[in-house]
């Protein structure tokens, strides 16, 4: 094995410049294209699905809440029998959905745990140098006034982490993440090489939480 890459090295050392640095843009293109595959990928895909089922989950609450509002209005001004029994209805569902949405907080890692998670793997993994690890600010889950006071104390707690190292190092940190069974999601990934071997890692992720301030992190 020795001697292949020496030979490999003699070869390498002996092409012309343009050659080299041909060849060095071609590995960093074939590293990035498998972590994308090998990675991030996968990541996303997992992370959509999430993303979809919230987004549904929220966009059926805020319709029953609208008909609740409607229902209201009719009973104020004419009570009637038929549309008490639609408006506890529709209680009982904009409950049942409020539930589920809790249920799927409940069940990520909470937002004191996010950035402390990020650290605890990256101490696990050598050959990595953190540059920087920042809680971003809390955002409200949902933007209107009415969805708002629905979900009142839901919040997305962002985490930036910014990191260095070689390509398998950061694979297997980014694979140690994925792999562990606390649910959190993926928001943005940005993976550079500007000094080969060497590569910078940004990495967005967040999580749920019921509290608009970031406890620790």
């Amino acid at each position: 094995m020795g001697t292949f890459w020496s030979n490999l090295n003699d070869k390498f050392a002996k092409l012309s410049q343009r050659e080299k640095v041909l060849i060095s843009l071609c590995c960093v293109v074939i590293i990035s294209l498998g972590l994308y595959l090998l990675v991030v990928e996968p990541a996303f895909k997992s992370n959509q699905a999430l993303k979809k089922q919230v987004v549904a989950t929220k966009l059926a609450n805020q319709r029953l809440e609208g008909e609740i509002l409607a229902i209201t209005a009719k009973l104020k001004k004419d009570p009637d029998q038929a549309i008490n029994i639609e408006y506890k209805r529709l209680l009982k569902d904009s409950q049942v959905l409020s539930e589920q949405l809790a249920k799927i907080i409940e069940n990520l890692i909470s937002p004191s745990q996010m950035a402390e998670l990020l650290e605890q793997v990256l101490a696990g993994t050598s050959g990595l140098q953190l540059v920087s690890l920042e809680s971003l600010k809390a955002e409200p889950i949902v933007g209107n006034q009415n969805a708002d006071q629905q979900y009142a104390g839901y919040y997305v707690h962002p985490v930036r982490i910014e990191l260095e190292g070689k390509y398998f190092a950061i694979l297997k940190y980014l694979e140690t993440l994925e792999s562990l069974p606390m649910n959190y999601y993926w928001r943005s990934f940005s993976y550079q090489v500007d000094d080969y071997p060497t590569a910078t890692l940004v990495l967005e992720v967040y999580t749920l939480g019921t509290r608009q301030e970031f406890i620790g992190g």
